[in-house]
């Protein structure tokens, strides 16, 4: 619909010429299309770039490497991405972009918690962002594109674990002097310290674990 839309935003501006000069009418509609082939390419390159990342890690993705692998020549590759920080970076995004789901909060505290952390674990552990996210947080030490990109993805993982509280407490679950934004912080942080920093596993018991000192710290304590 949005590009329908465009076409006719298009139509309407160049009506005064479209009659007097209507190839060059023509000609600027079909470049403002959307071209099937460019996204194809666009996707082959930053699957075949994940791979990369995963097998050699980020300095090992190319346009010379990408190129070899896809077979997309490498004009084609700098014009989609001229510089090589680029590249790397949309390859980082795309690794970085979960699902669309929106977190559970019907409650109790517990239960919502395990759900959205059980999310984040799961795609340390068995998705390859388990093998990217170390090199993305690397290379925002140096590079503010994937600065850029690393401080979305915590303000989205906070977003959802926010939601999460804010919603128990409505509940009145929560303790009036719990801090609620540090333990936000600890729920999210612990696993990736956990499994990027000191190497251990996150195994199901461990998640049990972890979740259930959140919610100690966060919880109104229950009358006998």
């Amino acid at each position: 619909m949005k590009h329908f839309v465009s076409l006719c935003n298009i139509l309407l501006l160049s009506s005064s010429k479209c009659f007097q000069n209507w190839p060059f009418a023509l000609e600027i509609i079909m470049d403002r299309l959307p071209d099937p082939r460019l996204d194809a390419t666009r996707s082959l390159a930053l699957n075949a770039a994940l791979v990369l990342l995963q097998e050699e890690g980020a300095l090992a993705v190319t346009h010379a490497a990408i190129s070899s692998r896809t077979g997309i020549s490498r004009s084609t590759l700098y014009r989609h991405w001229p510089k090589l920080d680029a590249l790397r970076n949309a390859a980082f995004g795309r690794a970085a972009t979960g699902p669309d789901d929106e977190p559970r909060t019907n409650g109790p505290l517990e239960t919502d918690l395990t759900w959205i952390i059980r999310k984040l674990v799961t795609a340390l552990n068995e998705t390859p962002w388990g093998k990217i996210a170390p090199q993305l947080i690397a290379a925002a030490a140096t590079d503010q594109q994937s600065r850029d990109l690393m401080n979305k993805w915590i303000a989205d993982r906070k977003g959802d674990v926010e939601s999460v509280f804010t919603a128990a407490r409505a509940r009145g679950e929560i303790s009036e002097s719990a801090p609620v934004e540090q333990l936000v912080e600890m729920a999210i942080a612990i696993p990736y310290f956990r499994k990027l920093v000191a190497g251990l596993q996150l195994t199901p018991e461990w998640l049990e674990t972890h979740i259930g000192m959140i919610c100690s710290m966060a919880t109104k304590p229950t009358s006998e």
